[in-house]
Formats: C-alpha cells, structure tokens, sequence
C-alpha cells in the first residue's frame, strides 16, 4: 500500500467525525438532446471507504452511530462537511458542506488475493470487482445531498 498521510480528508456526517481513507464528491446535472441543463435535475453525492480495522480514523461506537443514521427511518437531512486538505491536516483545500443522509452502508472483508467482487461503488448497482489489497474491513458509505428547496442553500463549495 502507498505511503499516505492521516488527515488528506475529514468527513462529519451530523455529529461523528472521522478520516476516511478516500472521500469522492460528485456534482451532476442532466442535459437535454441540445445540451441545456434540465430543470431541477441537480445531484450529489459523496462515495467514503475506510478501514474500520484502524479505529484511530472511526471508533467502534461512531460506526454504530454511522449504522443508526443509514437505519433511521425518518426524512431528516443532516449536516454533511467533507474537508481536503493538502498533508495532514496542514493546509485546507477544500471544503463541501451540504444537507444529506446516507443512502449505502456497506461493510465487507476484501479476499486476502486484493480482488473483492462487491456490488455498488460510484452509484453502480451492479456486480463491480475492486481491488481493495491492504485493507482489512472495509466501510463503504453513500452520502446523498438533499437538494429540495429548504436545503439547497445549504449546498456549498468553499476553500
């Protein structure tokens, strides 16, 4: 496994904060047959993968916690921030914050060969094989943007 620093990403789902391994943002839209933007077709969503064998990045209990969120059965958004930073924590790059909740909770142990068949990843829903060689027990999360008028003001990109 290469070389990484601690703290190139920060995540906080309402209250839990952890640093995940690799944090993905992406911001879509629709075009119509023309290439004009469609309506109200804005989208986005956050992929996370961590380790949860290193409980130094995300605790025991904030995976629990993690779990009840995804488990929650009520429609209430919470605050999503996503920090990048440049080496350990040193220099912020980036920041998103949006109002969301987590629509994948996939936990798996990657096969000792460092190829793992697994379904979803990057909104697939469909059989996908990763290489994930290094990792002990995997955290997949899906991190949906609620962008419905009383929240998509709260959607922003800031350094």
């Amino acid at each position: 496994m290469a070389n990484q620093t601690y703290k190139r990403v920060q995540v906080e789902v309402g209250d839990v904060k952890f640093f995940p391994v690799e944090a993905k943002y992406s911001l879509a839209r629709n075009a119509n047959q023309v290439g004009r933007r469609i309506g109200e077709s804005l989208q986005a969503r956050a992929y996370v993968w961590l380790d949860v064998h290193d409980t130094s990045r995300l605790s025991q209990d904030q995976m629990i916690s993690l779990w009840r969120k995804a488990t929650d059965p009520k429609d209430n958004p919470e605050k999503i921030s996503i920090t990048y930073f440049s080496e350990d924590g040193d220099r912020v790059l980036s920041n998103v914050e949006f109002m969301g909740w987590i629509s994948v909770f996939q936990t798996f142990n990657p096969a000792p060969g460092g190829t793992s068949i697994m379904a979803g990843g990057d909104g697939n829903r469909g059989v996908a094989a990763e290489s994930m060689t290094g990792y002990n027990n995997v955290l997949y999360l899906e991190i949906v943007a609620a962008l419905d008028e009383p929240n998509v003001s709260k959607h922003k990109l800031t350094k």
